[in-house]
């Protein structure tokens, strides 16, 4: 709702340090006349400055022909006055008089993203806001290099600063305006949107001026009601979810193809180390176990409640967890947000319910958690119809239950052990930065992978991202939903609300995660910060096959941040002492069939290369070498890389059925092998730029 004349308005915006037109109210010609005749001359103007009179009443008040621009002194302003009523009648009213202020138009303000928080907006101002649409912002709260970063992107930024002979606008002028809204929107949690539109920036010293302004406020950003019943605080509140030590399922039915039954079959054939109860109405036996008719029949109180039964009864479940006193509940059915409003209603019903209990819920509408190390498979994820489990340090967390399934099936494939795997659901209750706050104290938890569709509390998530961080744990982050048709998508199948791309960008940023541009690169970039370590700087040595790739290396390099240093003069002399005389000793190194046919020369070039401090990570990118040579290369490198102490990454785009012996002795030395080399130097980009988070604390944009 529009809370304030624009006087008013124009008060608030002056006590916040912005800069705004003076303004007068009239009811009437005479009245508006009386007004133009005290706003005087400003100062530094010319005697007789111009005045502007506006129909207050109106929206779009150009658009209905409701400014009068160049009036000069009461007269003209009566008449205009008179006019203006004439024509639009009441609906002009109030009138306003101001001031004429000149200068380029700008747009400026702020507006509450839900989920994300506040952020200020810069663009084209005046009548051509809507047609130009090049708007962009930045989360609040603005610093001022922040707002000088935010100004920058602004597809005219080289105009306002003077090009070509045009004049420079007072560009840090307008830097001032945008921190001061920053801050007011700090100040204000109720101001909903605030639009000051145009803004007029003088020339370089001259200021800027906001000569209109709209604003609507909202309710106050609700409190979360503290649990009903008395629980563990903070991140250890999700215990019982995480690291359960007894597992109740509710809705293990005969018919093996069911959800409950899947979960419970997958809980017993992995091995789970702690008890599982099958519940359903129908009591006997399940697998030579008994099965329970109700929650309460359940001897002793679960950890964790894994609901998979239709949407209707789900309810009356939850209700029997709360009276049964249960830790946590995972709702694996679907049916709620996601179907739409008679779905939200039942999901707010069941969140109500665990709320009041003070039991954290998982869901509704969630494929699962699995922790492996426990043989804990409380999911109905297909990806659980492998053989074994592999534990490790890579948790994953996911808003699409299907891609996390991808994603956690291809680590554990490739031997990358996974300590935590949650699909978040609708987020009724839990969200990401519930996850990433304890993960952030889990010590079995090394990285972090994230496939976030949706943002629901944008300052815990910065402040859990921070939090992981700060405890040495690199976050890479694959931002879904870019487009109006994939948030329709996400809306079918979460019940998600989800902001725009480029703001939950930002508060991935702001969180000190590491944004990564596809699910293939995120999976990469686990894959060598959880087997190799991160980098300690961005220094790359790299050593291939070919030509080719070493060209396809050096351009990832520039692209990904990445420096190729020269080896130094004696290193260079060792290194040309082991090659031909036609392989030049330069980085990235193409040793051609020298891999191949003398595998020991590679092994003699990271040996001298890799004895200096030049460096801070190594990639060996190999072609299609096959066995036995394969496997001696292997061995190689395997060596090398236990006795270095910077990581040594491995990458080989030949088709692996060449060389399985090779393949086998990387597997058994625990080193992962990526294939083609432009993959692999985005994944280096990656784990670099996720070096650089944790080594500097730096929460900017990349």
């Amino acid at each position: 709702m529009l809370d304030f004349s624009e006087p008013e308005l124009f008060t608030l915006l002056a006590q916040a340090g912005i800069p705004v037109a003076v303004s007068r109210l009239a009811a009437d010609a005479d009245e508006a006349a009386r007004a133009a005749a005290g706003l005087g001359t400003p100062e530094g103007a010319q005697p007789g400055a111009r005045l502007v009179l506006k129909a207050g009443g109106l929206e779009h008040k150009t658009d209905d022909g409701g400014v009068v621009l160049g009036l000069n002194g009461p007269g003209e302003v009566r008449t205009a006055a008179a006019g203006l009523l004439s024509r639009l009648g009441a609906r002009a009213l109030p009138l306003i008089v101001q001031r004429q202020h000149e200068g380029h138009e700008m747009l400026a303000g702020l507006r509450r993203e839900p989920g994300v928080g506040a952020v200020v907006v810069v663009g084209t101002g005046g009548i051509h806001t809507e047609v130009v649409a090049d708007a962009v912002d930045a989360l609040v709260p603005l610093d001022r290099a922040a707002a000088e970063d935010l100004v920058r992107r602004h597809p005219l930024h080289r105009l306002l600063a003077g090009h070509r002979g045009s004049p420079a606008l007072d560009v840090p002028a307008l830097v001032d305006l945008l921190v001061a809204l920053s801050e007011l929107a700090e100040r204000r949690p109720d101001i909903g949107e605030l639009d000051l539109n145009p803004v007029l920036m003088g020339r370089l010293g001259e200021g800027v001026i906001a000569v209109d302004a709209r604003m609507a406020t909202i309710d106050a950003p609700p409190v979360r009601r503290p649990a009903a019943r008395a629980g563990p605080a903070g991140p250890a509140r999700l215990d019982p979810l995480l690291r359960p030590r007894h597992i109740a399922v509710v809705g293990v039915s005969d018919d093996p193809a069911k959800t409950g039954a899947r979960i419970y079959r997958y809980l017993t054939e992995k091995g789970f180390t702690g008890r599982v109860d099958a519940v359903h109405p129908s009591g006997g036996e399940i697998g030579g176990r008994p099965r329970h008719r109700s929650l309460a029949a359940v001897p002793g109180v679960p950890d964790l409640v894994c609901i998979a039964v239709p949407a209707k009864a789900v309810p009356d479940v939850a209700r029997e967890a709360a009276a049964l006193g249960a830790g946590a509940a995972i709702v694996h059915s679907s049916g709620f947000a996601e179907t739409g409003p008679d779905g939200e209603r039942l999901q707010r019903e069941v969140a109500a319910i665990f709320h009041d209990a003070g039991i954290p819920l998982a869901g509704p509408n969630s494929m699962g958690v699995v922790v492996p190390e426990t043989g804990m498979a409380a999911s109905l994820s297909g990806a659980l119809e492998a053989d074994e489990l592999a534990a490790g340090g890579v948790a994953l967390i996911s808003s699409s239950g299907a891609l996390g399934s991808c994603v956690a099936s291809r680590l554990m494939e490739q031997g990358v052990g996974l300590s935590r795997w949650v699909h978040l659901g609708n987020e009724a209750d839990l969200d990401v930065a519930a996850y990433l706050e304890w993960l952030a104290h889990d010590p079995k938890t090394e990285v972090v992978g994230l496939l976030l569709e949706n943002v629901t509390d944008g300052d815990r998530l910065i402040r859990a991202g921070r939090e992981l961080a700060a405890r040495g744990k690199p976050l890479f982050a694959f931002n879904m939903v870019r487009s109006q048709g994939a948030r329709a998508a996400t809306r079918s199948h979460t019940g998600a609300l989800v902001g725009s791309h480029r703001l939950r960008a930002a508060v991935l940023d702001a969180a000190s995660a590491t944004r990564v541009p596809t699910l293939r690169v995120l999976q990469d970039a686990l894959i060598l910060a959880s087997s190799g370590g991160l980098p300690r700087g961005n220094r790359l040595l790299a050593v291939a096959a070919s030509g080719g790739a070493c060209t396809i290396i050096a351009d990832g390099a520039e692209t990904g941040g990445i420096a190729l240093p020269p080896f130094p003069d004696g290193v260079r002399e060792r290194v040309a002492g082991v090659l031909p005389d036609f392989v030049a000793p330069v980085n990235p190194l193409d040793m051609s069939a020298q891999i191949i046919g003398r595998p020991e020369v590679l092994g003699e070039v990271l040996e001298h290369a890799l004895d200096d401090s030049r460096y801070d990570a190594a990639l060996v990118q190999l072609t299609t070498n096959a066995d036995p040579g394969a496997e001696l290369t292997a061995k190689v490198v395997v060596a090398v890389r236990q006795r270095i102490s910077i990581p040594l990454y491995v990458a080989r785009f030949g088709a692996e059925s060449l060389a399985p012996a090779g393949m086998a002795a990387y597997a058994a030395a625990g080193i992962p092998v990526l294939d083609a080399p432009d993959r692999t130097m985005d994944a280096l980009a990656a784990v670099v730029r996720a070096a650089g988070k944790l080594r500097e604390g730096s929460w900017s944009s990349h």
